[in-house]
């Protein structure tokens, strides 16, 4: 298993459980179901970014979208995996019966709560947490083997873009140890119209890949700023993580993964 450094990654994680739905049971999904070119991209996107079996993670932490807590960052921290938590309404019954059972990683689990606390961020292990779809839904399209362990890691309420890339910045040094960092939300979750969505993740694109990485890090910190910012995201619980990701980045380069794809399912590579 090889222990390179690996790239950090923000994944727009879809509509609850839609890409393991057939869109003829549920129409408003049928672009994104699981017969989609998004499910499709997803399935190969450890490939894109030049894994095999032969080299792979030797772990990954996974800020999800849909773990808030307050002041204090949560760490899971279970050795397996066995339940998960549906935190979805209304779907399909086979949408509850998704199984996704991966090791955890107790000793990067205390690894991110070192370099939290190092870096002064108030942080605790949770035992009892199990993941949720911002968690299980991705990984499982990516990895359905479920043979790399993971951890997964909160966001904090406040939803404070300083704190959130300053948190990137902490566990930043996990990256050159084999492990990848994946923040995952959706680049656009509110009432935007198609022309504000495009807008505003055009600018978010933007700013990712052509300023430098203090000129991006500043943009993100005001990201309120860019265009249609609060119609795509009254409430930016889902942007969030992209500030970990920002923050993990460094000085890496970054790409878009999926142009091919609706700007609305978006998702970047930093490496």
């Amino acid at each position: 298993m090889s222990s390179s450094k690996q790239p950090a990654m923000y994944v727009t994680h879809g509509g609850g459980p839609c890409w393991f739905m057939d869109g003829k049971d549920f129409p408003s999904f049928a672009n994104i179901d699981k017969n989609s070119a998004g499910a499709k991209w997803f399935r190969q996107l450890p490939h894109q970014i030049g894994q095999s079996d032969q080299h792979k993670p030797k772990a990954i932490l996974l800020v999800s979208a849909h773990w808030e807590s307050s002041d204090v960052v949560h760490i899971s921290a279970q050795a397996q995996h066995t339940d998960l938590y549906y935190d979805y309404g209304g779907f399909p019954k086979e949408t509850y019966e998704i199984k996704f059972q991966p090791k955890g990683d107790l000793q990067l689990s205390q690894q991110v709560l070192d370099l939290l606390k190092k870096s002064n961020i108030s942080a605790v292990l949770n035992s009892k947490r199990n993941f949720d779809h911002g968690v299980f839904i991705p990984l499982k399209l990516m990895y359905p083997n479920a043979n790399i362990p993971v951890v997964s890691m909160s966001i904090l309420d406040t939803y404070s873009p300083e704190q959130h890339v300053a948190i990137g910045k902490a566990l930043s040094p996990l990256r050159e140890q084999g492990v990848l960092i994946i923040g995952s939300g959706s680049i656009t979750h509110g009432r935007a119209s198609r022309e504000q969505i495009n807008e505003f993740v055009d600018a978010i694109t933007n700013t990712l890949q052509t300023l430098s990485p203090n000129e991006r890090e500043e943009t993100m910190i005001n990201w309120t700023r860019l265009p249609y910012a609060r119609e795509n995201h009254g409430r930016e619980d889902h942007l969030i993580p992209l500030h970990v990701v920002v923050g993990a980045a460094g000085q890496d380069k970054c790409e878009l993964l999926n142009p091919h794809l609706s700007k609305s399912l978006a998702a970047y590579k930093f490496a």
